[in-house]
This record gives structure tokens, sequence and C-alpha cells, in this order.
């Protein structure tokens, strides 16, 4: 049972494709010397030398390959090419001097030690340098004694194994390196991605309160009550439009791209998709609606109100014009109503009743024109117009001289009807004297008759004169009651 152990070992030496020839696991347990160092050998050279692959021409990675012994002497050669003193040929006496391993050992690691402080007066003080500064910087250990080293002909498999772990460790440490710099590179593509990520969201943050501020300007409804107010709102409407507008939305663009490419590399890096809460692209397409809704509606409440401000300042110069005409009118009729001469005359008179009922009928038939620009200056009131408190101004003025022309026109009226009711008076009144002094004649006649027939006939005359009389006092006392007091 007791060389079960090295059978075992043995076994899994073959499975791992290593050739054994000519030992068993008894060799082992007898501990023959001779052989165990052969297997060691073996063991190291497939496990530790043979993996050794080297590229023939370094500049091209598909050029012809050397491995093992060959490759390990072609990265040494490599390594210390250009160290004085250095002559790299085997694994056996170029070694001696102790400059090969101190030069492998600066090649990579510089910082370790000076080339020109390298003792190399003494063979043995040079190796034990490298082999200390391997041992106790880089971890490897003292296969060697310097004195081993420092023979005619150092051995071969010692040397080569040696050399093998500074191979080894210093390609640990380019692959260190090289993860070093994968997870620096990764790290720093992530840094740049923190970066454009705060990019992204310190122009879409910009983007999205220049939108809101917008919005609020272009919600806005206390519009300049005036023509000149809104047609400047519009010229604003039109710069927005077509100055401020347009890079606005090239920055929009610019910022989904920058988005997008974020989330593309955010993908690559992390394997997830990038979403930040209330600042996706689908939240600036949101915002961007809204602004083309506030944009649309402020469009339509401005060209409204421009319609709106064209009707009441149209209105308001057809009633400043009417106005004139109006107040023109009154200033004429007032003046030709204000002239006191009627007539000296009944035919005057007469004339001037006739004059009076054609004026009347001229200005009672503009009775429609001016309650039409009563009319008008109500509207202008009522839509809030600008000039209100002038158009308001004007039209009383007007308004009260047309209530003035009316009572001034009633005035006239009535006098002109006086006047010729005293005149028809007048005339009657001469009537009726002509018709007393025709019969004071006929009393004085003295015509008394001849015969009794013409008694009888002036009789009759006198009688019916009598009559006549009766008549005619009533009718004067009649005009007498007529005459004004």
């Amino acid at each position: 049972m007791y060389p079960r152990l090295p059978r075992l070992g043995l076994h899994i030496t073959r499975c791992l494709q290593v050739r054994l020839e000519s030992i068993g696991a008894e060799d082992i347990v007898d501990g023959n010397p001779r052989l165990i160092l052969g297997l060691v050998w073996t063991i190291i050279l497939r496990f530790q030398i043979q993996e050794i692959e080297i590229d023939v021409d370094e500049e091209n990675e598909s050029s012809e390959k050397k491995s093992a012994k060959d490759a390990l002497l072609l990265w040494c050669q490599r390594k210390t090419s250009g160290y004085h003193g250095v002559h790299i040929h085997n694994f056996s006496d170029s070694w001696r001097s102790g400059l090969g391993f101190n030069a492998l050992i600066h090649a990579h690691r510089p910082d370790l030690f000076r080339w020109h402080e390298v003792p190399t007066t003494d063979h043995v003080e040079t190796l034990n340098h490298a082999f200390d500064v391997a041992h106790n910087n880089l971890g490897i250990p003292k296969l060697l004694d310097a004195e081993d080293v420092d023979t005619t002909r150092p051995d071969e498999k010692s040397v080569m194994t040696y050399v093998a772990s500074y191979y080894h460790t210093f390609a640990r440490m380019k692959n260190e390196q090289k993860s070093g710099r994968r997870i620096a590179n990764i790290i720093g593509q992530l840094m740049d991605i923190d970066a454009r990520k705060a990019q992204y969201s310190r122009l879409l943050s910009a983007l999205l309160e220049w939108i809101r501020l917008k919005i609020d300007e272009l919600s806005d409804r206390d519009l300049p009550n005036s023509l000149d107010g809104i047609q400047r709102l519009l010229l604003a409407f039109k710069q927005y439009r077509t100055v401020e507008k347009p890079p606005k939305y090239k920055e929009r663009s610019e910022i989904e791209a920058l988005f997008f490419d974020i989330n593309t590399q955010h993908k690559s890096l992390v394997g997830e998709a990038w979403s930040p809460e209330g600042q996706l692209p689908q939240d600036l397409e949101r915002a961007w609606q809204q602004l083309e809704q506030a944009e649309h509606a402020r469009e339509i409440a401005l060209r409204t109100e421009l319609l709106r401000q064209q009707r009441l300042e149209q209105l308001n110069y057809k009633f400043n014009t009417k106005s004139v005409l109006r107040k023109g009118y009154l200033k004429e009729m007032i003046q030709v109503l204000s002239d006191p001469r009627y007539g000296s005359n009944l035919a005057q008179v007469d004339a001037t009743v006739k004059k009076h009922e054609a004026i009347s009928a001229d200005i009672l038939a503009r009775k429609e024109r001016f309650e039409d620009l009563s009319n008008m200056a109500a509207e202008l009131v009522r839509e809030r117009y600008h000039g209100a408190a002038a158009v308001q101004a004007c039209s009383e003025s007007v308004l009260s001289r047309w209530h003035a022309l009316l009572a001034l026109l009633e005035r006239h009226r009535a006098a002109l009807h006086a006047l010729a009711a005293l005149m028809a008076l007048h005339r009657e009144t001469d009537a009726r004297l002509n018709t007393v002094r025709d019969m004071k004649a006929a009393f004085h006649s003295e015509e008394v008759g001849r015969h009794l027939s013409d008694v009888e006939r002036l009789l009759q005359a006198h009688a019916l004169q009598e009559l006549q009389l009766g008549a005619l006092d009533d009718a004067i006392r009649k005009l007498v009651r007529q005459v004004p007091a």
C-alpha cells in the first residue's frame, strides 16, 4: 500500500501528457536520485518551459513562433539586448557573470536599481545582487547559489529553470499590467460616461428649463390693448420662431443623440440600459410637444387680438370721421336756428315758418346718424379700446350738442308758431277794422228814402246791419281774448 501515492502521482502526471520513461513508483519509493531528478526536470520542462512561446518577429504576431528552450533563449536575448557586457547565447556560461540576470530585472523593473550601480568586478557579488533583488522585490525564489553559477560551465537545466521563473514572473506582471490597464480603461470609460451623463443632465435640464419658461411666456394672455403693442408681440413671436427656437431644436437633437450614444456605451460596459428618471428622450419629447401646443395657442391668440385691434382702429377712424361731420353739422344748424330774424310782416313770417319746417325735417331725419355715432362709441368702450376715454368724451360732447340743437329747434318752432298766431290775429283784426269802417260809413248815410218802399228797404238793411254789428261785436270780443297779455 505504501507506493500508492507515488503511483497516483505518476498516473496524474501521465494524464497531463507528461512523458515518463524508465521510472516507476518503486523508484520513487526507493529514492533513486537520478530518476527522481529526471522526473522533476521533465515536470519543470513540461509546465515551466514548454509553455513558453515567442514570436520570431515581434512586430508580426502571425510570424513563425518559437517555443520552450528556444523561445526562452530568444526572450532573454531580446530583453538584454543593448546592455553593456551582456551576451546571451545559451543557458550556461552566458550567465556566469551575473549581468544577464541583472539585465533581465532592469529591463522589466528599472525602478529597482540603477544599471551603472550594479557591481561588475566580482561575479558572485553581481549574481547575489540579482538574486537578492529578484527575491526581495519580485518574489522569485533563490533556486541557485551564486557559487554554482560562477563556474566554467554552469548547469544548463538549473539556469534554465531559474530563468523560466523570471519569465513567468514578468509575464504575470505583464498580464497584471494588462488587466490593470484593462480595468483602468474600463474605469476611464465609466468615468467618461459619468462625465457625459453629467453633461447630458446639465444640457437637458437647461433645455427643459428654457421650455418651461418659454411655455409660461407663450401662455401669457395679458396682451397690450393696442394695435402697435400686438404688432410688436407678433414681431417678437416671429423672432422666437425664426431665430430663438431653431438653435434650441438643434440642441434637442444633439441631446437626444448624446443620450443614445451614452446608452450604447453604457450597455456595452454595464450590460443594461441607462434610464435616468425624468430625463429620458420621451420626457424631452413630451415637454417639446407642450411647447408646440403653447406656441400654436399663442399664435391664435395674437392673430385673433390683431384682428380685433384692427377692427377697433377702423371703427375708431370711422367714429372720428363721423364725429367731425356731426360736429360741423351741429355748429351750422345751431347758428341757423340762433338767427332771431323771423320777419316783420305776415309774408316774411310765413316764409320763416316754411324754412323752419324744412330745417326741422332735415334735423330729425339725422337722428339715426347720431344714434349710430353713440353706438360706435359704446362698442369702442365695451371692447376696451385703448382710446375709449377720448371716444366717450367726444361722444358725450356730440350728444350734448345734439340735445341742445333739439331743444333750440323746439324753442324756434314754439316762437315761430306764436308769431304766426299773432300775425294771424293781426290780420283778422285788420279785417274787423275794415268791417267797422264800412259799417260806420253806412250808418252816417243821410238817405231816408222817397217812397215807402225805399224806407222799408232801408229799414230792412238797417236791421241787417244791426245783426252784423252784433256778430262783429262778438268777433271783436273774441279777438280781444286772443291777444297775449
